[in-house]
């Protein structure tokens, strides 16, 4: 990945250009010393004079109101324009200054529009921090310093801005009686600031002639070598995964992780400011020659089996096949945006439209209109893909046929990210924009669910969600990333959402795209889970897992595919690795998922690995077929004996149905085994395991819900108590011992009948 660099070949501007702003993604304005603002046409790189400033407006900063919704709204194109002279200005389109505010006392360094485009903050060099409503009205000034502000920026959710303060950045809340989080940052003053909406990284640019990136506690993630000159611009992307670098006669392209994807040396002068599209595929920058420089980014490369898609030119995607060297070239008419490749499909968008090609056939796409234009969001599962444009959410199939128009509860898409959505081939998982604790499922697999969305709740703030790609829909998983970096696993399709922890201090994972098995980089090492529904028990967990930890991953290494039998890993410097791993896992699944258990058995009995023989002693206890006799032998070569005695018991019991209950709980699956023995009329049985599980809010309900045995739940409560030493604190049976009377003979005898009714066949 790289910058292919375009620039007039006579500068437009007559003196240095100090700042650049994107009305659109065809188009950017320009303005600098020369008191003039210009119009130019990224596709023809012509500029047109919009406005001539007063003779005394020396611009510093420029920013088009960010589109919230992806629409105009009634405020239509407002680009905010700080100057010199301490004052900023609020333009339209056409140049003219729409309102005029002194703001500092000498110059304004920094403007900058709030990330919902409600307010906006300036800094300067009198060393405030001031946030303005977007009309021009103060509201408050937030910082008093001594030094004067190169570089500020907002917060992801604007409540709190990084400001540069000397050597340091500054991070403080907008709530007050708040305390600044302040932390050195380089060893020169700190020239630019900024924090990506998407990643929630912070990178910083000064004096010191380095660049260091920071997440958002001010812990640093990377720092670069020394540059022959200062750092003077620096720009996020907007999807969070890139950012620009710009210095003296020098641009660089950084992956968000800090190393350096490409670095351009164009005869530009100082780069003052960087400035990225709306789409992520663009940057222009403003140069102190007077120039106005464009950079598109090529050589983004995309990997699936056999064949890699590379973006070779704009409007160009060359595909190979490593097979047989074969290339194609695909020719667009417009630029390439948006590039995904999996499950045998290609599929490009452009501003305007989407191509879908199959693997077996390059000639003749699928192709259709897209409505709102750029794509933010793209992608893949195996029946559907996912597109995400400013305005719609749309699925479509692999014909180019919408399939469905998903809608949820505070759908603003403007706010979307990649790791907040997954796509599987029949569930959309989605985490909602304002409750960062909810995330919504929507069924896929039928048009009417498609409207309507039901909501797991988690406990904690949600970075990420992803869905298994493989599977029956009704055992979807859904894996959960917190805050606190604990990755927990939840059934989708279970109406008692429980939340099973698989590991914690995890930095990244994923889900395999064709089997349904987790990698994860879990303390700089790498493990992977062949079966991540063993969670509910830590020893078989560990059985049914691989841990690599080798010096070769280095530090904050991050899982960047996993495909089939390897988990591609991309290490700090940059580098990928590829790390293999078992097949026979794999190959477990995919028996089990065609019922052929006794292909799976004869695997386990061939390899004889421990690994393998946990993984089928699980999904033998977890399946609806009758596998007794093999969970026995896969507990027994995995030397589980107590489960092996247990499953002896399982088959001594005189129906299926408790069989089939008792294999449930084994297999961890409480609420399956209680729904069995309820619908079987067995409502003794259902309350009993759950007083052996000491669920006992759930056996009251039980007890109440059927109306019988409350007594019984309450004497061996009781009972379970006095063992203890311990006094009742649960209201609910405090309130129910005043109104029931226990009869402890009454109640032993009932329980001795319904445990002989239970006895197993002799």
């Amino acid at each position: 990945m790289r910058f292919k660099i375009s620039i007039a070949s006579r500068p437009s501007h007559d003196a240095p250009v100090t700042c650049v702003g994107w009305s659109s993604t065809e188009e950017v304005y320009s303005s600098g010393d020369d008191n003039q603002l210009l119009s130019w046409s990224v596709s023809t790189n012509q500029s047109t004079k919009i406005a001539q400033l007063n003779q005394d407006l020396f611009p510093t900063d420029m920013q088009f109101l960010p589109r919230v919704g992806g629409t105009l709204g009634k405020h239509g194109d407002l680009v905010l324009l700080t100057s010199a002279d301490g004052k900023f200005y609020i333009l339209n389109r056409a140049g003219r200054i729409e309102r005029s505010v002194e703001a500092h006392k000498g110059a304004i360094l920094v403007g900058q529009w709030g990330n919902d485009g409600s307010g906006l903050l300036t800094a300067g060099e009198d060393g405030l921090v001031k946030i303005w409503s977007r009309s021009g009205m103060l509201r408050s000034t937030v910082v008093s310093s001594d030094n004067s502000v190169y570089g500020a920026c907002w917060s992801p959710d604007s409540q709190s801005i990084a400001y540069a303060q000397g050597k340091c950045v500054v991070i403080k809340q907008l709530a007050p009686n708040t305390k600044p989080l302040r932390w050195k940052a380089h060893e020169g003053i700190v020239l630019c600031l900024a924090w990506s909406v998407a990643s929630d990284l912070i990178v910083s640019g000064g004096e010191d002639c380095k660049y260091r990136v920071w997440d958002c506690h001010g812990r640093q993630m990377f720092s670069s070598t020394l540059h022959d000159n200062h750092i003077t611009s620096i720009a996020w992307a907007p999807a969070g995964d890139l950012f620009a670098v710009g210095s003296y006669n020098t641009l660089r392209l950084c992956d968000y992780s800090g190393w350096s994807r490409s670095l351009e040396k164009p005869n530009t002068g100082c780069i003052y400011k960087l400035a990225w599209s709306g789409d992520g595929t663009q940057l222009a920058g403003a140069c102190a020659n007077g120039q106005v420089l464009f950079a598109h980014v090529v050589e983004r490369d995309v990997t699936y089996a056999n064949f890699t898609a590379s973006v070779s030119e704009r409007k160009v995607v060359t595909v190979r096949n490593v097979l047989d060297e074969t290339k194609e070239h695909l020719e667009l008419p417009e630029r390439i945006i948006q590039l995904a490749l999996r499950y045998d499909h290609l599929v490009i968008t452009t501003p305007t439209q989407c191509y879908i090609y199959n693997t077996n056939n390059w000639n003749t796409p699928a192709i259709f209109d897209l409505k709102d234009g750029s794509v933010i969001i793209l992608l893949l599962s195996e029946k559907h893909m996912l597109l995400v444009e400013k305005g719609t959410v749309g699925i479509y199939n692999y014909q180019g046929r919408l399939v469905a128009s998903p809608r949820w509860p505070n759908m603003r898409l403007d706010y979307l990210r990649g790791s907040h959505l997954s796509l599987s081939p029949d569930t959309l998982a989605v985490r909602d924009t304002s409750d960062m604790k909810t995330v919504h499922i929507i069924d896929l697999s039928n048009t009417r669910s498609a409207s309507e969305a039901t909501t797991i709740q988690y406990s904690m703030h949600i970075i990420q969600v992803a869905l298994d790609q493989w599977g029956d829909s009704s055992s979807r998983s859904l894996a959960i990333l917190d805050k606190a970096r604990d990755l927990y696993i939840v059934q989708v399709k279970s109406s008692n959402k429980t939340f099973s922890k698989l590991g914690r201090k995890i930095e990244s994972f994923q889900w395999n795209a064709n089997d349904n098995t987790i990698a994860a980089i879990q303390d700089a090492q790498l493990i992977v889970w062949y079966c991540p529904t063993a969670s509910f028990n830590a020893k078989l967990l560990k059985l049914c897992s691989l841990q690599y930890d080798s010096p070769e991953l280095g530090r904050s290494p991050r899982i960047s595919d996993f495909i089939g039998n390897s988990v591609s890993i991309r290490r700090a410097d940059g580098s990928l690795l590829n790390v293999p791993i078992s097949p026979f896992p794999n190959l477990i699944h995919k028996y089990v998922q065609d019922n052929k258990w006794s292909d799976a058995l004869n695997l386990c009995r061939t390899i004889n690995s421990e690994t393998a023989w946990a993984c089928l002693a699980v999904l033998a206890t977890q399946t609806n077929s009758d596998t007794i006799d093999i969970a026995e032998e896969a507990y027994a070569n995995i030397n589980h004996h107590e489960k092996v005695f247990y499953l002896q018991y399982v088959k001594t019991l005189p129906t299926k149905a408790e069989q089939k209950a008792h294999m449930a709980l084994l297999g961890g699956r409480l609420q399956e085994a209680e729904s069995v023995l309820l619908h079987n009329g067995m409502v003794f049985q259902a309350i009993y395991n759950n007083v052996n599980l000491h669920n006992w809010t759930r056996a009251l309900d039980l007890a109440i819900k059927h109306k019988t045995h409350i007594d019984t739940v309450l004497y061996l409560r009781q009972k379970y108590l006095d063992n203890l030493g311990k006094t009742e604190n649960n209201n609910k049976f405090n309130t129910l011992k005043e109104n029931v009377q226990i009869d402890v003979e009454k109640v032993e005898q009932k329980i001795q009948m319904e445990l002989q009714k239970r006895r197993p066949n002799q």
